[in-house]
């Protein structure tokens, strides 16, 4: 567990021993998940940081019209939902599904307080964690900003290529589709619709961009 916890971005720069001796000193807990099972339901209080120390879970929503919608996908030793730790509404967003088998570590909320204070490295993690969360966020507001499924995919496949790098592993229409709250089958004749107009190709496993100006007016139009 602790070569593992690492690569988690809350210890990285930390040793195993280090590692071992924080968490064996602290308030925290180990359990273990079986696939589908519920790990969390939403909007319960949020008592402690939940680490993924062994396989990979996803997070679901409800929307007004009963419809399930994937959230997103984490695999260890990612954390879950950090950014709703701290504050004045710490709850889940997200009811937290298990995808396999799974082993959760979870940290008291004091606790990890405690260790912020102690150690200025698990801080400063800490911090560009919540850091990154948002800006991963504010990213998913400004593809939503977008009029047209078309826009979306088009901005998706620009922010993950580059003009010396212009082939990509072809991404999961399914998570893409959960992605913009579309369907897969939508997302699918975006992509077919792209390949007709010379924008991009599918071969393989690869998705190459052909043509990143004409992306970017479906960007511009939208």
């Amino acid at each position: 567990m602790y070569a593992t916890l690492t690569q988690c971005p809350l210890f990285r720069g930390l040793t195993q021993d280090t590692i071992r001796e924080m968490i064996a000193q602290g308030n925290y807990t180990l359990n273990d998940y079986k696939d589908g099972e519920k790990i969390a339901d939403r909007d319960t209080a949020y008592s402690g940081l939940m680490i993924i120390v062994q396989g990979k879970v996803h997070g679901e929503m409800t929307d007004p019209s009963g419809k399930t919608v994937m959230i997103d996908k984490i695999e260890a030793p990612q954390l879950i939902a950090p950014a709703f730790l701290f504050g004045g509404y710490n709850k889940l967003p997200i009811d937290v599904i298990a995808d396999g088998a799974v082993r959760i570590l979870t940290l008291h909320r004091g606790y990890l307080f405690e260790l912020m204070q102690n150690n200025v490295v698990v801080l400063s993690n800490f911090i560009d964690i919540i850091s990154n969360r948002a800006n991963l966020w504010s990213k998913k507001i400004f593809f939503l900003s977008f009029r047209s499924l078309q826009a979306k995919v088009a901005t998706y496949l620009l922010e993950n290529s580059s003009e010396t790098k212009p082939s990509l592993p072809i991404p999961d229409i399914a998570e893409i589709a959960s992605y913009f709250d579309a369907t897969r089958t939508a997302v699918d004749t975006v992509l077919q619709e792209m390949e007709k107009k010379k924008l991009i190709s599918r071969q393989g496993n690869q998705l190459t961009i052909l043509n990143r100006t004409g992306l970017q007016a479906v960007v511009q139009h939208a």
